[in-house]
Formats: C-alpha cells, structure tokens, sequence
C-alpha cells in the first residue's frame, strides 16, 4: 500500500495523532494482560480444522507463531504509526501469503484479537475505556487493510507471471505452428501433382479392362488408397494455408442436409445410426458454407469412428440469442483428461490411422468465425464436441449485401 493510499485510509477511518496517543498510553497498561490473551487466541484458532490445516509444522511452529503475535501486539501500543511501522505490517501479509493462510482465516482471525483485547481493556475499567476501544478498533482496521493488501499485491503479480508464461507460450506454439504449417505445405505440393498423375493412369488402366477382369478390384483398392492420400494432403494445405472465411447467408438446414448426403457413403457412418433433430427450424447465419461443411464433416467422422457399430451419433443444432450452437455427441471409448486437453494439438492422435489435424482444422473454422469450440469427454462414456457460432461474425459483413 502506498504511502498516499495509506494516508487516505487513515482520514476515511479517522485515526489522527489523539488516537496514537491513546494508545501509546494504553500500552503500559494492557502488556500484563497479553499473555492470557494469546493462549484464549490459540485455544479458538486450534479449535477450528481449517486453520489446523494450514499449521502444520506442530509445537514448534505454534511457539514460533506465539511469539510472533506477542511482537504485534505489543507493538499496536507503541504510539508510533509511521512508513517503517506500516511496512512491517505489509512484510506480515507477505508473510501470511507465502505460508499459504486464506485470507479469509485472517480476517477471522483479527476478529479474535479484537475481540480479546477489548475484553483485557474492559477488565481495566478505565474512564476513558470508549475512546480507547474506538481508537484501538480503528488501528486493528488499518492493520487488517495493510495486510490484505498484502494478498492484492501477490495476487496481482501472479497473475501477471501467468499472463506472461501464456504470452511466452501462445508466441513459442505460433513460431512452431508456422514453421510445421511452412513444411506441410511444400510437403503437400510436393505430393498432390504426383498423386493426382497416379489416380489418373490407374483410371484409365483401370477403365481399359473388362469388368470381369481378376485385377480390377486391386486397382479399386489402390485408387481408394491413392484418394485416401489425397484426403490427408488436403488436410495438410488446410491446415497450413487455411482460407479466410467466404461469408455469406447460410441456411444451416441445407448445410447439414449437404454434409450429411456427402457422408452417407463414409465406412465410418454406415456402421452407426445419426440422428439430427429439429434440423428444419432454424435460423439462417453469416458464415463460409463450405468451411461449415468441413467443420460438421470432421465432427461428425470423429464421432463415427470413436462408436461401436450400432451406436448412435447426434448432431444437435439449438438456436441461441446471438447465435447458434451445434452439439455432435457420440457415445463411444471418450478421452481421459490428458487426451482431452491435447485433442485440438495440431499432429496430436491416438488413433492407428491419421492426420491428426481433424481438431486442430475443425478449431481454426470455428475461430475464423469468432466462435467457439469446447470438448467434454469421459472413458468409456464418450464425447461431446459444443461449437457456438455468432450470428455474424465480429466486424464481418455479410457477403450478399
């Protein structure tokens, strides 16, 4: 606390030099009395588990703290108030941060002493008794602000190391994340043309024998591996070039509608029932219908293949007052906790078979629209995936206007 913030706090509580002054003459008066003040202190701080809690250290550490109190007390008499007295008391609430006591169990615990060194000064029937207690409940007011301030400053500057550390982190995942993006796409290049002269000779190999021929299915199997290749390319140049949004109205009827027609002859969908409901009523948003569609195809796969064959998949759209949310819910083998937080970790997969950029594409779609994406799992009782949409996205406009 700042020495003009301290001085403010003194003219709000009303403490001025006659309350010193009080006080230094009560001190010679009340010193006898401490002793039998502390042990009735410690007897209701003991008596309370929370605070056995954080005492830990046993005997030892009690007659440390004992001592400690008998110090402060003493010296709330000694009439003498000024920066050196209030940065003593800062250098406890540091002191109560570092050994972890809750705030909370401090207050309480100035309560305590309030209320026993009252009972010691109205013992001493002394005729100014009023004035002392109020000069002396004032002071233990400002002690108490003192040391809270002590938490304010401890936890403003953990904060900021945290704000910091995540700054660092987001800076060292973007460097890496552009250096993998760089590589993925001259990778994917280097790939696709030569991808797509094979698909083209296997075509025409292919077309050029008889339908009964004995290596015609072989050449369907490789055509299907070559287009399974071509999937993962494409999810490389997504990933690491992807597109800015093309906003337009979308219908989200007719883009699931599209998205699930593409689907239908997916292996991964033909072996679980989907179910969509209400699909029909809802409102229309600002957004890239073809990256929407890459988003529920993502989703929608992932789901599929994490279910047993005959499980059910729902994709549930809910209209929001700014927006919507889309909800895709399976309930196949889930995530534990250290999956769940690295799913969205671009080439970060547990599966046999993968990119491991489903997620990762699926997160860039949502935060290029100013959504976004949470995922809630469970072993052995699935996952739900929760993406909420705007209406329009933040300073965006809508592409037909």
């Amino acid at each position: 606390m700042s020495p003009a913030e301290l001085e403010q706090l003194r003219r709000y509580v009303g403490f001025t030099e006659e309350d010193a002054g009080r006080l230094a003459a009560l001190g010679p008066r009340i010193q006898p009395l401490l002793p039998a003040a502390i042990d009735r202190f410690y007897e209701q701080i003991l008596a309370h588990p929370g605070t056995r809690a954080v005492l830990t250290g046993g005997s030892a550490q009690i007659s440390r703290l004992r001592q400690t109190l008998a110090d402060w007390l003493r010296s709330l008499f000694c009439g003498v108030y000024d920066e050196n007295y209030w940065n003593r008391r800062e250098a406890i609430g540091r002191t109560h941060v570092r050994v972890g006591l809750p705030q909370h169990y401090m207050v309480a615990a100035m309560q305590t002493v309030w209320y026993e060194l009252e009972s010691a000064v109205r013992r001493l029937e002394l005729p100014d008794a009023p004035q002392a207690l109020s000069s002396l409940h004032k002071l233990l007011m400002l002690e108490l602000a003192a040391m809270l301030d002590s938490y304010k400053q401890s936890y403003s500057e953990q904060i900021r190391q945290l704000e910091r550390q995540a700054v660092r982190e987001r800076l060292s995942e973007a460097e890496q994340l552009a250096r993998i993006g760089h590589l993925a796409a001259s990778l994917a290049h280097e790939i696709k043309n030569p991808l797509a002269g094979i698909s083209g000779a296997i075509q025409v190999i292919r077309d050029s024998m008889k339908p009964g021929e004995p290596h015609r299915p072989i050449l369907d199997e490789v055509l299907r591996q070559v287009a399974r290749l071509d999937g993962t390319v494409k999810d490389l140049l997504v990933y690491a070039r992807p597109k800015p949004p093309r906003l337009r109205t979308c219908h989200l009827h007719d883009v699931i509608a599209h998205t699930i027609a593409a689907l239908s002859q997916q292996p991964e969908m033909q072996h679980i029932r989907l179910e969509c409901p209400n699909s029909q009523k809802l409102p229309a948003i600002v957004a890239d219908e073809l990256q929407l569609e890459q988003l529920l195809t993502n989703l929608l796969l992932n789901a599929a293949q994490a279910s047993q064959p005959g499980q059910t998949v729902r994709l549930v759209v809910t209209p929001r007052p700014d927006g919507v949310r889309l909800s895709v819910e399976d309930h196949g083998h889930g995530m534990d906790e250290e999956v769940r937080r690295r799913a969205m970790e671009p080439f970060f997969t547990t599966k046999a078979r993968g990119t491991g950029l489903g997620l990762s594409i699926c997160r860039k779609i949502v935060d290029m629209h100013g959504g976004t994406l949470t995922i809630h799992s469970a072993v052995g009782k699935g996952t739900q995936v929760i993406v909420d949409l705007p209406s329009r996205p933040p300073d965006q406009t809508d592409g037909t206007s």
